[in-house]
């Protein structure tokens, strides 16, 4: 019995850890620093007190993203949004202490300078994300802004970059317009209004989309083949992968242009479809995708995305 006890006691601690670190992963798509947790932590917050998810995403791109890497107070300290300290704070579950830090201000003349500030320290990246809105936007020229109740009124991130910048957040003359070419280039908008429960669902069809494409690998081309593992042409490994999850597409691929939802490639998460005029793939990430390319050949992975229009997706 105690050793059954033992067994499921390092199982379970090791499911967590698995789960843990899968949370801590790059979201396909987003800079390499945004993670799943982050995300998840963004749509539960959008749920819970309205901020609109994709401006929160653009706001941690805006002020801690360095190139391919997050600025050492988002990394060491995990203030993501660069907010300052207050006494008021101190109590907050989130809150671990504070830290001083070099910033660059810019004055009302629009010439720029560096001071000394002391920040936030909280205690990891999804307590931060939650402290903005249970705590930080609650504060009356943030809650009572026109603009950002708005903004939570519509799940309306351009407006909620405004309401921000109206309400004080930022000096920076152009803030409203670098969260908005952010929001654009990585597709934020696509989180505003989703639930965090619709996205986890679509995590889980996404991954079963792309276990059963790894499971077709080798598999011969057939042309109008829907048989899995003795022949499927592009479409039918397609339609196959899609029933593992329990999604109904057609078998060809003009139809299945026509049932899903098109979105840009950038825009592509694994387990989308990727399409071109007569040809479809699975994308699994990375720039990768598994198809079955042509008579003669065999199901196989392939590289280079952009060689397609556009991506196909069920997911809201």
């Amino acid at each position: 019995m105690l050793g059954a006890l033992l067994v499921g006691q390092i199982v379970s601690a090791l499911f967590g850890f698995w789960e843990n670190e899968a949370n801590k992963q790059a979201m396909e798509g987003l800079p390499p620093y945004i993670t799943y947790e982050m995300v998840e932590a963004a749509l539960d917050a959008q749920e819970k007190y309205g901020h609109p998810a994709g401006c929160t995403i653009a706001q941690i791109i805006c002020e801690s993203g360095q190139g391919d890497h997050m600025s050492q107070l988002a990394t060491r300290d995990h203030n993501l949004f660069g907010m300052k300290w207050a006494s008021s704070y101190a109590s907050a579950t989130e809150v671990a202490g504070k830290a001083s830090w070099a910033t660059g201000e810019e004055a009302a003349d629009g010439s720029h300078y560096t001071t000394a500030a002391q920040f936030i320290v909280f205690k990891g990246d999804a307590e931060c994300i939650v402290f903005r809105s249970r705590v930080f936007l609650q504060a009356g020229r943030y809650a009572n802004n026109p603009l950002i109740r708005e903004a939570m009124a519509n799940h309306d991130s351009d407006k909620m970059a405004e309401g921000l910048k109206d309400a004080g957040w930022a000096t920076d003359s152009s803030y409203v317009e670098t969260l908005k070419s952010i929001m654009q280039t990585y597709g934020l908008y696509r989180f505003d209004g989703l639930s965090l429960e619709d996205f986890k669902a679509g995590e889980e069809a996404g991954n079963a989309i792309v276990a059963a494409a790894y499971s077709q690998l080798g598999v011969p081309y057939v042309w109008g083949g829907s048989t899995p593992g003795k022949g499927l042409d592009c479409s039918g490994l397609t339609q196959y992968c899609y029933r593992q999850a329990g999604i109904r597409i057609s078998h060809y691929t003009e139809d299945q242009k026509s049932e899903l939802r098109q979105i840009p490639i950038s825009q592509a998460r694994p387990g989308d479809i990727l399409y071109r005029h007569g040809h479809v793939a699975i994308y699994i990430g990375d720039d990768r995708y598994i198809h079955e390319p042509h008579t003669g050949d065999v199901c196989r992975i392939a590289s280079g995305a952009d060689c397609f229009t556009c991506a196909l997706t069920a997911r809201h």
